[in-house]
């Protein structure tokens, strides 16, 4: 009975030295880009939205000053879109990596392995807060004008 209760304790402590080292398992890891991609997908549709609605005003004025700032939400909507594809590229070649990994280790799954991706975690939540805070300077605009 002491042997299974040193066991669990022994366990206990590589969790908790898991969770402290910014590691991570290849299956959370996984999971976070694939959820990162649905995101990104999210905002690329989004995009296509905005787009499409730049060119109706465009379309239906002439006023140079609208012009003018239609021309610059366009310049940000092709700056954004080659952000949300650059990401996009970073995602699928991690997680080519991760299923490389997988094939490697298959048994190590669920092991606190990896590093801690808070960087790239990091690099998603501002694409989404800077997007945010374009539509919303975007619907402003739109606002004004229709």
């Amino acid at each position: 009975m002491a042997v299974k209760k040193s066991e669990t304790s022994a366990e206990k402590k590589k969790i908790e030295e898991a969770k402290n080292s910014g590691k991570q398992s290849l299956h959370n890891l996984y999971d976070e880009c694939n959820s990162h991609m649905r995101s990104l997908d999210f905002y690329k549709q989004e995009l296509k939205y905005l787009q499409k609605r730049l060119a109706d005003i465009v379309k239906n004025n002439t006023d140079s000053e609208i012009l003018a700032q239609a021309e610059q939400f366009q310049n940000q909507f092709i700056i954004t879109k080659e952000n949300l594809d650059e990401q996009n590229h970073t995602i699928k070649s991690q997680l080519k990596a991760i299923e490389k990994l997988i094939k490697q280790k298959p048994t190590h799954f669920d092991e606190k392995t990896i590093p801690d991706g808070s960087k790239f975690s990091q690099n998603i939540h501002n694409t989404e807060k800077d997007f945010a805070a374009m539509k919303l300077r975007f619907n402003k605009f739109l606002a004004k004008y229709l």
